[in-house]
């Protein structure tokens, strides 16, 4: 019986810095940055005695203590860019170890998340029209049934009204009462059966209303996974920004102080680009006057 083989996994080198070398390298830095603490104090006396105080001999010494300072601080790649080049590129192994580990993760989480979005979308689509549907029959259902009780009510409301009819002309006929008194009683059956025909048409509508008041919901079927929520991104482009634009200039020229400052929130100003402009056209007076609200200088 043959012995199966072990394949061991391949793990390339990653790049290691040599820490001997580089504690070496800290501590002939630290040698440099101590140089800083006199040329320090020879700034903060030039410093002090302010600059529209100074003679041409201050000028220049300032200048010629600024190349003091870069040289000095030029130590710190002389001394540790040997040893950061290394680092940078352990960090760019162990990036590509990272990637190559967790990109096929992520394709494989990207499909099912796209899938699940669909899926989804679709269910909440699908209660939606069942929501729709069963409201739709709710509000037929009830809106029948206040009909025949409405008509019900008005049939009973118009029998009783005959039946009162008959009974008052009979009663007249019968010399019981007068004519005035009979018209008096004809008409409040009118109104009795009138007003009971307006109730039974108010009772009706409440009964419908009543329905759409307390819509039923169907709940789309979406099962939560404790670590993977369901959720909804709300995203924005812009797709006119003249069409923003005018409408913080209409809303300041209208006074309409609150919608100014909403919708300036969504403006911003390429200060870069400006940045770039002052470098070419090098006329910071020129742009000033062109740019409103920039002011353009040199320093």
């Amino acid at each position: 019986m043959s012995t199966p083989e072990i394949v061991k996994p391949t793990v390339e080198i990653v790049p290691r810095p040599n820490l001997e070398g580089v504690e070496v390298a800290i501590s002939k830095l630290a040698i440099d940055t101590a140089k800083l603490a006199p040329l320090k104090t020879r700034a903060e006396a030039l410093i002090t005695k302010g600059a529209l105080n100074w003679t041409a001999d201050d000028c220049q010494a300032a200048k010629l203590l600024e190349l003091d300072v870069r040289s000095v601080k030029k130590a710190a790649g002389l001394h540790l860019d040997p040893y950061w080049e290394v680092v940078k590129r352990t960090s760019e192994a162990l990036s590509q170890v990272y990637k190559n580990h967790e990109d096929p993760a992520d394709a494989i989480d990207t499909q099912l998340k796209g899938m699940v979005k669909i899926f989804e979308a679709e269910e909440k689509r699908r209660a939606e029209i069942e929501t729709k549907r069963q409201n739709d029959e709710r509000l037929a259902a009830a809106s029948k049934k206040a009909k025949e009780e409405r008509e019900e009510r008005e049939r009973k409301a118009k029998e009783e009204k005959d039946k009162k009819i008959k009974e008052i002309n009979a009663a007249k006929k019968r010399g019981d009462i007068g004519v005035r008194e009979a018209a008096k009683m004809l008409r409040e059956a009118g109104a009795y059966a009138e007003a009971q025909a307006e109730q039974a048409a108010a009772d009706a509508e409440a009964q419908v209303q009543a329905v759409k008041d307390n819509p039923l919901t169907v709940k789309a079927d979406i099962r939560p996974v404790a670590g993977v929520p369901s959720t909804t991104n709300y995203k924005a482009e812009v797709t006119q920004p003249h069409v923003l634009i005018n409408a913080f200039v209409d809303a300041c020229h209208n006074h309409n102080t609150e919608r100014a400052v909403y919708l300036r929130q969504f403006i911003m100003v390429n200060e870069k680009a400006l940045g770039v402009e002052a470098r070419a056209v090098k006329n910071s007076k020129m742009l000033t006057q062109k740019i409103p609200g920039v002011h353009f200088y040199e320093d």
